[in-house]
């Protein structure tokens, strides 16, 4: 947009993150935690958007009647004595009068009119000092005038001039129409030296038909370290990646904050002057405004915060109130009870009441448009009070008709989506006593409610039609149902949409050679295995172990968590010999799997046998020597298989031990020692007493559970005489069995 100094240099500042549904979750004193997990949205192959690359951190959408002032500043005048015409012999005087707001829009307005020596007047604001960003994706939703003379631009300048005046500095050209051009907009790079010994580089963008005065159309640009990308619609035109500072190296002059600018210019040394054909007043209108960073790879495609609740007045950050049929009430920012992780400083309050009768209260919503590409899940904190039991219809409205809102009086063009979520003392999905309770509900569990809402095309859309999507989230709201008639008031914070794709996968295993090494060696079937959430401090997942001592979790978000084993959970006698992580900590490893990812090597090792060696103080020390038997089928997922041993004292105790050679055991009659290397009682089976002097080990319906194909195992078991003291032991006989495919 300029071409001549525009900002003096100043000093450099400094600038700068299958299971059941319902899980019930214990963590930092709370009486209950509770987590819902369930099926996945499918992803949305659309063309790059600002959830899988950014999350949003400032935004203008532009409600009221007046300009944010703390956002935007009116720049005044003709830019003399310094930078007359503002570089470019632009014809109109800025006035702070010429940008309004009003119905959700902004509109910069040109004139012909006199005034400060001048025939025209308009409106130029920036974000300086209030809005300044290094990288991110910057976007606009806007309908441009258009005719002779006329220049819109959407752009941004270097706020510290750290490499030098215009252009050693940069220039950022985000979008910019000249009026005799209507179906055409610029992106473009100023960079080099100073004037005049800048460069620029750049692209355009024509429409297929009409003109950009005809609708709204999304612009935007994407900067990152060694990137500029230019889109409209959605749709990728200009790529650069080559540019220079004679201030400083690569990639200066676009390593530092910059801010934004709106202004409507009128004449100038690219589009001329108007003349007899053009139209005054010219209007820029603007819907919004949006700043998205990247906040780094363990957030990147996995969150989209839809609000924090880090705001003194939520009726001034897009909240509004409804009461219902038979009671009301009101909502507020509260800085006394926060949630034990993610709370910030504030959350939001809500107080609705009837005065005894039950039924519909109303409720309270927010409007926050957002695109919601690869979301998977919605997830909230709430507190709700002791005694009370409501339903909370959560609702998501999303737009179809792509103009970005959605009517307070339908109009039959947009969609709700509601997840009935219960509350009450008994607790069948949230604890009106317990405190603090954090909530995962899937997108695909909303279901199209067409009782207030109706119409639309029946589907959660996650993109903007701008975008070639069906619409996107407009509004959240929260519709309160009292089942008793007491109040309904709670606290709630930190409204998240996450993508929950990724997964941590392993096996417990018998390391029946205390190697570490799991290849060949018998799985550990009934352990149970959980997942630990670093950063809510809580358990959110638990599994079992089956089939080879296999666990999988899925629906994870790709945060820290600890993948731990309950050590009650194992044989007697285990002891680590192996962990992800090491066993200096046993039972337990770390992840961070990032978004979309898949961990499969969370294997455990464990040696099983008793806690301390016991051996048998002579061969058989009391008695005859028991006599094994088996029967059934020796294959792998085939038929019965059963040891029996006869010949035993009643009133012993004993166990079968096997081994995976046979050094472990001693086959027939003899002495006995049972150490670390030894199963004492192969989990999760049992032996029974099947006669007076006879003990059964039955494997049910397949011994593959815990051997492979082709592997031998030895069976023995030992029992102490109760007339033999401690160390009277005696010994069936042994028997080995290869087992077949």
């Amino acid at each position: 947009m300029e071409s001549m100094v525009l900002d003096p240099s100043t000093p450099r500042d400094s600038h700068g993150g299958l299971r059941r549904r319902l899980l019930r979750l214990r963590s930092f004193g709370l009486a209950s935690l509770r987590m819902l997990l369930g099926v996945l949205l499918g992803f949305s192959a659309v063309a790059p958007q600002v959830l899988a690359q950014y999350q949003l951190v400032w935004e203008d959408n532009f409600a009221g009647s007046n300009l944010d002032l703390g956002k935007w500043q009116a720049q005044i005048g003709t830019g003399c004595p310094s930078n007359c015409g503002w570089g470019n012999n632009e014809l109109q005087y800025y006035r702070a009068e010429n940008a309004t707001v009003a119905g959700g829009y902004l509109t910069i307005t040109a004139r012909a009119e006199s005034f400060g020596g001048r025939s025209y007047t308009s409106a130029r604001l920036r974000t300086r000092n209030l809005g300044d960003w290094e990288r991110g994706r910057f976007e606009m939703r806007a309908k441009l005038p258009i005719d002779q003379g006329i220049w819109p631009a959407f752009w941004m300048l270097p706020t510290d001039s750290v490499y030098g005046v215009w252009a050693a500095s940069g220039e950022i050209d985000i979008m910019e129409c000249v009026g005799h051009e209507p179906n055409r907009v610029h992106g473009t790079l100023h960079y080099g030296g100073t004037w005049p010994g800048n460069v620029a580089s750049g692209g355009n963008f024509t429409l297929p038909s009409g003109t950009f005065h005809d609708q709204f159309h999304v612009f935007a640009l994407e900067w990152d370290e060694q990137e500029m990308r230019w889109y409209v619609d959605g749709t990728l035109y200009s790529v650069k990646s080559s540019w220079w500072s004679s201030g400083g190296s690569y990639p200066a002059p676009f390593d530092e904050r910059f801010h934004l600018l709106l202004n409507l210019a009128v004449g100038g040394n690219w589009p001329g002057s108007p003349n007899a054909s053009t139209v005054f007043p010219q209007s820029f209108v603007v819907d919004y405004v949006r700043v998205y960073q990247d906040l780094g790879p363990a957030l990147s495609n996995c969150l989209l915060v839809f609000d924090d609740m880090e705001h003194a007045d939520p009726f001034a950050n897009g909240y509004f109130l409804f009461n219902g049929s038979v009671g009301g009430g009101g909502i507020g920012s509260n800085t006394a009870l926060l949630p034990p992780a993610l709370g910030g400083s504030a959350s939001l309050a809500a107080a609705f009441t009837s005065g005894g009768a039950p039924g519909y209260f109303g409720g309270f919503g927010r409007t926050n448009p957002v695109d919601l590409s690869g979301a998977t899940h919605f997830e909230m904190w709430i507190q709700p009070d002791a005694g009370q039991d409501y339903v909370l219809e959560i609702n998501l409205q999303d737009d179809d008709d792509g103009d970005n809102a959605i009517p307070g009086n339908p109009n039959g063009a947009d969609d709700e989506f509601q997840y009935a979520l219960t509350v009450g003392p008994a607790g069948s999905e949230i604890v009106s006593s317990g405190g603090w309770q954090r909530v995962s509900i899937p997108l695909s569990e909303f279901v199209d409610d067409n009782t207030y809402h109706f119409g639309g095309n029946g589907i959660l859309d996650p993109a903007p039609t701008s975008a070639g999507g069906n619409g996107q989230l407009v509004n959240v709201v929260f519709a309160l149902i009292s089942l008793n008639g007491t109040p309904v008031t709670f606290r709630t914070d930190r409204w998240d949409f996450t993508r929950r794709v990724s997964s941590i996968s392993g096996r417990v295993w018998n390391d029946a050679d205390g190697d570490g090494i799991g290849i060949g060696e018998p799985g550990l079937n009934g352990v149970s295995v959980y997942v630990f959430d670093v950063t809510l401090g809580a358990i959110v997942a638990t599994e079992v172990t089956s089939g080879d001592g296999q666990y999988n979790f899925t629906d994870l978000s790709g945060d820290a968590v600890e993948i731990r084993v309950d050590p009650s959970t194992l044989p007697a006698g285990s002891t680590s010999t192996y962990d992800p992580d090491g066993v200096a900590t046993p039972h337990q490893f770390a992840s961070t799997p990032g978004c979309a990812a898949s961990v499969t090597d969370g294997d455990f090792g464990y040696s099983i046998g008793s806690a301390s060696n016991y051996c048998t103080g002579s061969p058989n020390s009391v008695g005859p020597g028991a006599r094994m038997t088996s029967n059934g089928s020796y294959g792998i997922g085939a038929g019965d298989f059963a040891l029996e041993v006869s010949g035993v004292i009643p009133s012993d105790f004993g166990l079968f031990v096997l081994g995976s050679s046979t050094a472990d055991l001693q086959l027939g009659e003899g002495r006995l020692c049972v150490g670390g290397q030894l199963y004492r009682l192969l989990p999760p089976l049992a032996a029974t007493a099947v006669g007076g002097t006879s003990r059964q080990l039955d494997f049910g319906s397949a011994p593959g559970s815990f051997v492979h194909p082709g592997t031998t195992w030895n069976f023995q078991y030992w029992y102490r005489d109760t007339a033999g003291g401690p160390l009277g032991f005696n010994l069936s006989d042994g028997l080995s069995v290869t087992f077949g495919p």
